[in-house]
């Protein structure tokens, strides 16, 4: 049955280990309790990032020359396979190996751990043949930690949205690949061989003739075969002869479907496009070649790329919402439990003082003091349900004021006693008055008009500025320090320090105002400035304080500090992403870009380097020229070809997929926004029907006393009036049912009179 199967088949593996072990054998329960023991994990994990580390520090030369530290580097790697080994060891003693349900291999993760260890055994044995290096597939160890922060929710939605997202955005991949194969089919037509024609002097004809900086494809170099827009060699010093490897040393052209892909992949990234496009012009002329082009841009760029996008926010905002609705959930389910118990509680207390108010020992100031409270718990409770379920994003400060206002901040204080009483009572009576003040929007408007200004002084300041300007700013400086500084005052007065240091604005203008009285003091004492002064330009950050009373741009805000959280998981996963691909970059093209113009720029020689070089082609910016330095740096178009695999995973999975998760939370805050908006106008309607509502039950209810307490024509008179309305509405109807509305006594253009037909 189905409960002794369970029992046979527990979730820590199969009934058998390696057709060996059983589940009661000692050596199993040993090898379980170490792998699901925490700092085991923790250990391995730890084990990872020291390996990739490792990787990192390596220096790669030209020619395959190692630095000492590379050398001493090398020497860890035995060790390091060795502790993933036993890892992997205890785990197939403990799981069984493939068989089973929860077996080892049954895991995503154990069989990359599995791949990596055989791959590790193959590099600890001298290579044969071309050197293609084994230790690549170490680096993608460093996807392991992700283990430990999936179970973030927030991670867990970016993840799951693009796992979830991979079976539409793999038949997206096939209709691309089908588009490119198409086009591809189409260019090998048009475009085979047309780009190895360029101009070679007539002295040698060895020697490639350059047109600027570099070799140009030609169609001829007689002028009168020549086709419209195409390139002519110049006669009387060059030929065109078609003996050149062609553009890129041969790897952007047509000559086979492979190449022909590569080229139409790299049209559709958009990425060195019209360059291919002013190539195939020399080569066959200008007159009908866009009209491959431009369907090859529009199709595949514009329309069959940003798919990806679609899915992607679709994708995201399905898993998004199953998340929240799990919390939403949990909180209620929380809420209720909480209620429950209270409920409860309350109930008790209840009983209690009914049985206090019934004992004749109680007398009637307890029985006052009951009735009180429970009167002030009524008044709460019924404050609570007027409250608004909204609230903007900056009512901490009132919000505040309601907790500590007349019954916490003021009772506090001692009652003022004797002869001071006055005095006190008008200190109160100011302290209410600035209150008011300071939370006035005139006040608000000033404040931020005094920020804008004080940003402004601190841009104006220029190199060679004259001395009337160097002078103004000096004293500006001061002049605004002290208005920021009254201000900060004048706050702390009126609402007290600890309500004025619960809102987060007041907490950062503290700290604002703090750093330039520092700064100022700092400047007059030692001389030169402490460069604090920066700080005030951040002050402008107050005026996301409008907010307050811009609902749609408030709505936006609150959406993208929500969801700072995904933002803040999709940043760590670009960044496993980022350096993963920067350790195989190493491993793949360290020291190898050693081309006849020297080492480029972007290379793979060290780890920091790498990285920039990863995080430009993540960009798209001139990801193909990089590409183009790794063929050749590997043997060029004939040997090197298998390389741009690389390269094309990476922008594919980089730029179009993990890029693209952020333009998808975009897309999300914005829909979220515009509910939120929705929802609140959808409120503001709600409020206004039910006061609407209310008004007309009062005057029902007035009209009814009306009639109740006056005599004789007091009775009459709202009959009456409601008789005149009757009367005034039937004629309205009337005179709408009648026909056209009646002429305005005025004249037309000061000539057609009212009478005039």
């Amino acid at each position: 049955m189905g409960g002794p199967k369970k029992e046979e088949n527990p979730p820590g593996g199969g009934p058998t280990s390696l057709f060996i072990l059983t589940e009661d054998n000692p050596i199993r329960k040993y090898t379980r309790f170490i792998i699901e023991w925490p700092p085991f994990e923790y250990a391995v994990l730890l084990t990872i990032i020291a390996n990739c580390v490792v990787l990192a520090l390596e220096e790669h030369l030209p020619g395959g020359d190692k630095t000492v530290l590379a050398q001493k580097l090398e020497k860890t790697e035995a060790y390091f396979l060795c502790i993933f080994c036993v890892e992997a060891s205890l785990k197939i003693l403990a799981l069984g190996l493939v068989l089973h349900k929860h077996s080892y291999l049954r895991n995503i993760w154990n069989i990359m751990d599995f791949f990596v260890v055989v791959t590790g055994f193959m590099t600890q044995y001298p290579q044969i043949g071309p050197e293609v290096d084994l230790r690549t597939l170490r680096a993608i160890r460093v996807l392991r930690p992700l283990k430990l922060v999936s179970g973030i929710p927030s991670l867990q939605v970016v993840l799951k949205s693009i796992i979830k997202a991979m079976a539409p955005l793999l038949q997206i991949g096939l209709l691309v690949l089908f588009a490119i194969v198409i086009f591809a089919i189409i260019g090998l037509e048009f475009y085979s061989g047309a780009l190895h024609k360029t101009c070679y002097s007539l002295e040698d004809p060895n020697k490639l003739v350059k047109e600027g900086e570099s070799e140009t494809p030609c169609n001829t170099d007689n002028i009168l075969e020549k086709a419209a827009g195409s390139f002519v060699c110049n006669n009387t010093t060059s030929m065109c002869l078609e003996k050149w490897e062609g553009p890129n040393s041969g790897i952007t052209s047509f000559d086979n479907i492979g190449f022909a892909m590569l080229t139409v992949f790299q049209c559709i990234t958009m990425e060195g496009w019209t360059a291919i496009l002013y190539w195939t012009n020399d080569a066959l002329g200008s007159g009908w070649n866009w009209i491959y082009f431009v369907p090859l841009i529009v199709i595949g760029s514009f329309f069959m790329l940003n798919l990806v996008l679609g899915v992607l926010s679709g994708e995201f905002a399905k898993e998004r919402e199953k998340v929240e609705n799990r919390q939403e959930f949990l909180k209620l389910r929380r809420q209720q439990q909480l209620e429950r118990e209270l409920n409860g509680y309350v109930e008790w207390i209840c009983k209690a003082e009914e049985v206090i108010l019934a004992e004749e020992r109680t007398t009637e100031e307890e029985k006052m003091h009951i009735m009180e409270a429970r009167r002030r718990n009524a008044a709460k409770r019924k404050k609570l349900k007027s409250l608004g379920k909204s609230k903007s994003t900056d009512t901490e400060e009132e919000e505040a004021e309601e907790d500590y206002g007349d019954d916490g901040y003021l009772k506090t204080r001692s009652k003022p006693q004797g002869s001071c009483t006055g005095f006190w009572r008008a200190e109160k009576r100011f302290r209410f008055w600035i209150r008011h003040t300071v939370k006035t929007q005139w006040f608000y408007w000033f404040v931020i008009v005094l920020v804008f200004l004080n940003t402004v002084c601190v841009a104006v300041e220029h190199y060679g500025q004259p001395s009337f300007l160097t002078e103004f700013l000096y004293y500006a400086e001061f002049i605004f320090l002290g208005l920021f500084m009254s201000e900060m005052f004048i706050k702390m007065y009126a609402l007290g320090p600890r309500i004025y240091f619960e809102s987060s604005f007041n907490r950062f203008d503290c700290v604002v105002i703090s750093g330039s009285i520092f700064e100022v003091i700092w400047s007059e004492v030692k001389g030169g400035s402490f460069g604090l002064s920066v700080l005030r330009a951040l002050r402008l950050l107050r005026i996301f304080k409008v907010t307050k009373y811009w609902s749609s741009l408030r709505n936006l805000v609150i959406s993208l500090l929500n969801s700072m959280r995904s933002i803040i998981s999709l940043l760590f996963l670009l960044f496993l992403f980022i350096l993963i691909f920067a350790l195989l970059g190493m491993q793949l093209f360290g020291g190898q870009f050693n081309l006849p113009g020297g080492t480029p720029e972007t290379n793979f020689n060290t780890f920091p380097i790498a990285l920039l070089t990863v995080f430009q082609i993540l960009t798209g910016e001139d990801w193909n020229e990089v590409m183009y330095q790794g063929i050749i740096s590997q043997g060029g178009a004939q040997k090197g070809m298998i390389y741009s695999i690389y390269f094309i995973v990476l922008v594919l999975f980089g730029n179009y997929t993990l890029l693209n998760v952020f333009l998808a939370i975009a897309v999300d805050n914005l829909a979220n926004a515009q509910e939120l908006t929705a929802a609140e106008e959808e409120q503001v309607e709600e409020d206004k029907e039910k006061q609407l509502q209310e008004l007309e039950k009062e005057m029902e209810a007035l009209q009814a006393d009306g009639v109740h307490v006056e005599n004789g024509d007091g009775a009459v008179a709202p009959s009456k009036s409601k008789g005149k309305k009757k009367e005034e509405e039937k004629k309205e109807e009337e005179e709408v049912t009648e026909g056209p509305k009646p002429m305005l006594p005025y004249s037309s253009m000061f000539i057609l009179s009212p009478t005039n037909p």
